[in-house]
């Protein structure tokens, strides 16, 4: 059997699915497709070719397969299977990806190289920065390498590598989105240690229109608030934050204020704060876009930043909307109940391992 599983996520994206499956059968070095490690592609219900596409490689590599989710909806259930798959089947680690990703001739030989204290192990990403919503959002996927603090905290769901004991410590919440970010919370609290190896590279993507934006937006605000249920929180973790930064133009606005009038000092000082966080930020995103943008650098640390305070707005308005919307209705009880039940399904009930996540109704 061999020790290592290729997870590849896909709904309704046959063309870049193809593009990342070869990517996966040309890769060199020390392990290779069907000597190495095996792909699963795990597919959530998709319309298009998808299917047919996996099956051209498994005419020449019967070590890639195809599956349909067993539970439709996101991919928190589609995690918890492919978990279940591992497990049953003796992998030692899974390679988290999705069909938007074209992975570098060597990502999977660099990747497997895990220090023997490391458990959750990120690669680099990046980005071609070609469309104005690559500059605005191309940190998102690397806001890992962004950050020492949070690397050392979290790995994105489509670039990382996790040993499979660890699921018996965490495991991922049965949400639509966002998954990964509460698995990352449940399992700093188990002593799981993350890690970074920047020489394992791939290249990644963001929605390259505004309908694509606010999809992605939405479902990923809906997990994160779908998450806060099953851990019982009142708010999804990082929506303080967010919100303090939403409100950049009232604090702008106040500075002003307050230099026209009488406490002009309050203002200046206010002013000058802004600025040297502001100045900050930039500074940092324009070193992150030389980084991991692969061409069109220019001004996108003004343009990063311009995308965190959108993503600000998106982070206040579909928290809050979808909050009201769970609190008013009997969703919230409806929800608990299908999360408990796909967690029992895929056995992994709170008696059989300690994960955090609660789900008393």
């Amino acid at each position: 059997m061999k020790k290592v599983l290729v997870v590849i996520l896909n709904k309704d994206n046959a063309e870049g699915l193809r593009e990342t499956l070869n990517s996966l059968v040309n890769q060199v070095g020390s392990c290779r497709v069907c000597e190495c490690f095996d792909v699963l592609v795990i597919d959530g219900g998709s319309k298009d070719n998808s299917a047919e596409t996996v099956r051209e490689f498994t005419s020449k590599y019967p070590c890639i397969k195809f599956k349909v989710q067993e539970v439709l909806g996101g991919v928190g259930p589609a995690r918890l299977e492919v978990v279940k798959y591992a497990m049953s089947n003796g992998y030692e680690y899974i390679i988290w990806g999705d069909s938007e990703n074209i992975y570098r001739e060597d990502y999977v030989s660099k990747i497997i190289k895990v220090p023997t204290d490391c458990d959750v192990v990120s690669g680099k990403p990046l980005l071609r920065c070609h469309e104005l919503s690559d500059k605005l959002f191309f940190w998102y996927h690397a806001y890992h390498v962004l950050f020492r603090y949070v690397r050392e905290r979290h790995a994105p769901g489509n670039n990382k590598l996790v040993k499979t004991h660890v699921y018996l410590k965490s495991i991922y919440p049965p949400i639509i989105r966002s998954d990964d970010f509460y698995f990352s919370i449940l399992a700093l609290k188990k002593g799981v240690k993350f890690c970074y190896n920047e020489d394992a590279v791939v290249v990644v993507a963001v929605p390259k229109d505004w309908r694509g934006i606010k999809s992605w937006q939405k479902s990923r605000l809906l997990g994160l608030v779908q998450g806060a249920i099953l851990t019982n929180r009142k708010l999804p973790p990082d929506f303080i934050p967010w919100f303090v930064f939403s409100l950049y133009p009232i604090y702008l606005m106040t500075a002003l204020y307050l230099i026209a009038g009488a406490a002009s000092f309050l203002g200046y000082l206010l002013l000058t704060i802004m600025l040297i966080i502001t100045s900050y930020m930039i500074i940092k995103l324009s070193r992150l876009s030389r980084d991991v943008c692969m061409e069109n650098k220019l001004f996108n640390g003004f343009l990063g930043f311009m995308g965190m305070y959108i993503h600000s707005l998106f982070t206040v308005y579909y928290t809050l909307r979808y909050l009201i919307k769970y609190l008013k209705t009997d969703m919230k009880e409806q929800f608990i109940r299908k999360s408990r039940k796909i967690l029992d399904d895929y056995g992994f009930n709170l008696e059989r391992t300690s994960t955090e996540i609660s789900i008393s109704s």
